[in-house]
């Protein structure tokens, strides 16, 4: 008898999501202290998008009717409603109210009225902050998007204007999301959840909202400032020609005074600040507000003057420099997964209590790992003040085989994301470098990976470039042999002088470690992931076995079991990571804020309620390091 591979396939994901499911129901019952709190009336409120806040605007989060369909067999939309689905967190999470594993053979669709009000001269635009993978966006019979959007992290706007009318519409979502079995981006979504890979994510997962604009409208923005010289370039993105606008600076002086020059959209307009400026960092995260008004549009912004470089120190070390100073990086490994709504963060307030949590202890940066979040996150690290270091999620496909096929195949559309990423986030002064691959997941061979490297370097040239992250380097750093070994990594020589090496650090990967690779002349020296030191703590763990049994670290737990044991082994790191960083160690990310499902190398527990350090403890140990490496 002959079988298909894609009804193997299914079948496969069919038992696979029957274990997940039976795995799901048990770890259900953890909650985070702001997810007990969430109601349709409540979930994300706020408005979604701090750098370019506009008035008039309407939040569609809450409760939509959900249904899910066969992919082979829909004739159109649904005529009947499986139920009630908390918008925006995904079918999978326990806060969507329905917590369904959604498969790559079926349609996931919301539906909801909307009231619209268009009048002439007016647009009304529906955005998405974020909806995994592929999606279909339908007002009444229409279908308002002239091609499905792909792409589960970045946000997208619909202009729905030709299609609403006065009164009540129906809003109709599609999706599709193959999760494994396409070239997506997926990051550590999984059908099978182990190790480090979790629960997957379907759908709509961020804020949704409309708001209305002027026909001629500010579309989005750029932001470069210059420390040096005192002055930021603004370059605004317009409908309409001709029409000139105005943007108002308010300045740091006391009282605050405003500094208002025109601008043509389109064209950049260079403002000169009033000295004295005040610079943005981690110790004194310092913003501008601005005010953009074009036409009958106003924008609502910010910034931060400062400057992240490469540059050899007093001893001839290349090192980080921000603001023209020598600056070492401590901060962790941030994956931003919760065991309530999955990808999705129960609140504002949650997402800022791990921050605050970071620089309780010390930590002056985060690594975003493997994830895009909402943009009031990094709104939030620019208010609190912390670095950050963005990855662009990996795809699916073969995770360590640079030389696989569907690595090549994937990379326009990892070209396409990488590109949407670093546009959508581009004005957020907290991000200082961008991490295109991560542990040669998806990453293809040496021609494209270089490709990507240099493209990123050069589309966003005020920030620095990262790996890439942990193996396959082929350009000073390391790569894995065939029937690869971790222990077994070959060092590559560094590119001829005169040629270039697109990224600005090498990049180590090392548990527990740390190490790092030798200082040279051409890339940072960077410990991109240590320690993973494990700590199960009971009552607080996602997978309940007797005596913590499954759970892990990458650090390895036994001698991690308890609190004493725990605060000297990662002292330990600390005093070796000091050694390290007098040798010219440029900065280090410690594994990891939270624990994460199964992993429990985390500072806090994955319910956020337990915190495993002393917060004291971990500051000194910090400072320390810091002053080891700068002075």
């Amino acid at each position: 008898m002959k079988v298909s591979f894609a009804k193997v396939r299914t079948c496969a994901v069919v038992a696979v999501v029957a274990l997940v499911a039976a795995c799901a129901a048990s770890a259900a019952s953890m909650t985070t202290p702001w997810g007990e709190k969430v109601t349709g009336e409540n979930c994300w409120r706020g408005y979604p998008r701090p750098q370019m806040v506009r008035e008039r605007w309407t939040n569609l989060n809450g409760e939509w009717d959900y249904a899910v369909t066969s992919v082979t067999n829909t004739p159109g939309r649904p005529e009947k409603w499986d139920g009630k689905i908390l918008v925006p967190f995904p079918i999978e999470s326990a806060l969507s109210g329905v917590g369904k594993l959604l498969n790559p053979d079926e349609f996931l669709w919301y539906t909801r009225k909307i009231a619209c009000d268009p009048k002439p001269g007016e647009r009304v635009l529906l955005h998405f902050g974020g909806v995994d993978f592929r999606t279909m966006v339908f007002i009444g019979h229409d279908e308002v998007t002239d091609v499905p959007h792909e792409g589960g992290q970045n946000p997208f706007t619909v202009d729905i204007t030709d299609y609403v009318k006065k009164g009540e519409n129906e809003l109709t979502v599609c999706v599709w999301d193959p999760t494994e079995d396409f070239v997506n981006s997926r990051g550590k979504q999984s059908f099978a959840p182990k190790g480090c890979f979790y629960t997957r994510v379907s759908g709509i997962w961020q804020t949704v909202w409309m708001e209305t604009v002027p026909e001629k409208y500010i579309k989005s923005y750029k932001v470069v400032t210059d420390m040096d010289k005192g002055e930021v370039t603004l370059s605004f993105q317009g409908t309409g020609n001709g029409e000139r606008g105005t943007v108002e600076i308010e300045t740091s002086a006391s009282p605050r005074l405003c500094v208002k020059k025109p601008f043509v959209p389109n064209e950049p307009v260079t403002v000169k600040l009033p000295e004295p400026v005040a610079l943005w960092s981690p110790e004194n995260p310092r913003l501008y507000n601005f005010t953009a008004k074009y036409g009958r549009d106003v924008v609502k912004g910010y910034f931060g003057m400062r400057k992240i470089e490469k540059r050899k120190d007093a001893k001839g070390v290349l090192r980080f420099f921000l603001n023209n100073r020598p600056y070492f990086m401590i901060g962790t490994l941030d994956q931003g997964w919760w065991p309530d709504g999955l990808l999705t963060p129960p609140s504002e307030e949650a997402m800022e209590y791990d921050v605050k949590v970071l620089k309780d202890c010390g930590f002056n940066m985060l690594r975003k790992h493997i994830k895009v979040e909402p943009q009031q996150y990094y709104a939030m690290c620019d208010r609190l003040g912390i670095l950050v270091i963005q990855d662009l999620p990996s795809g699916s496909g073969s995770p360590y085989d640079p030389m696989a096929a569907d690595t090549v195949k994937r990379y326009w559309l990892e070209r396409q994301e990488m590109k949407e990423m670093m546009d959508d986030l581009q004005m957020f002064p907290c991000i200082v470098m961008w991490n295109p691959y991560n542990e040669g997941w998806t990453q293809p061979g040496e021609f494209l990976t270089h490709s990507m490297l240099d493209f990123t370097k050069r589309y966003d040239p005020t920030r620095l470039v990262n790996g890439p992250s942990g193996c396959w380097d082929w350009e000073g750093g390391h790569l894995l042999p065939k029937g690869w070994k971790w222990e077994n990594r070959v060092l590559t020589q560094h590119r001829p002088e005169g040629v270039c090496e697109a990224a600005d650090t090498v990049d180590m990967h090392l548990y527990r470690g740390p190490t790092m690779f030798a200082v040279n002349d051409r890339r940072i020296s960077f410990l991109g992931e240590f320690g993973g030191l494990g700590h199960p703590v009971d009552g607080h763990l996602w997978k309940v076995n007797p005596g913590g049994r499954g759970n892990w670290g990458y650090g390895g737990i036994e001698d991690t079991k308890t609190r004493e044991g725990l605060e000297k082994a990662y002292l330990g790191l600390m005093d070796a990571l000091g050694h390290l960083a007098e040798k010219g160690l440029g900065g280090a990310v410690y594994t990891q804020t939270t624990d994460v499902e199964i992993e429990v190398n985390g500072i806090l527990t994955y319910d956020r309620k337990v915190l495993k350090f002393n917060p004291e403890v971990l500051r000194k140990a910090h400072a320390e390091v810091v002053r080891r490496a700068i002075e």
